[in-house]
């Protein structure tokens, strides 16, 4: 299920950036690319996938994987966590799903090393 998504509501310093991701081109990417994808015509599927990846055993980094339609086409773009990105979730009617739940060796891959 698609969300409605009013973009206009977020007022951040990303409003003025501009940057197109791929992903052929980099792993991962910021909150900057998904909010041009945004303003580019790109829907936001309600349930969005989050994954921990652990460093060293000691700090983590969250990843959200926000499922984006338009004009017929699919694309998972996998943001990592900063402050921005932490507000469109929260502000947005998604539901938030582990990864896990759809990948069960994703726990097991990204534990913390001892």
């Amino acid at each position: 299920m698609e969300l409605e998504t009013n973009i206009g509501n977020w007022h951040y310093a990303y409003m003025d950036m501009i940057r197109h991701w791929h992903p052929e081109s980099e792993k991962y990417t910021g909150g900057d690319a998904l909010f041009t994808a945004l303003e580019n015509g790109w829907q936001l599927h309600q349930e969005v996938e989050f994954e921990e990846y652990w460093l060293a055993g000691v700090r983590s980094v969250l990843v959200y994987r926000f499922k984006l339609t338009r004009n017929g086409e699919t694309m998972v773009m996998p943001v990592i966590r900063n402050p921005y990105v932490n507000r469109i979730v929260r502000e947005m009617p998604a539901t938030l799903v582990p990864a896990e739940a759809h990948d069960p060796e994703a726990s097991s891959r990204f534990r913390p090393s001892r």
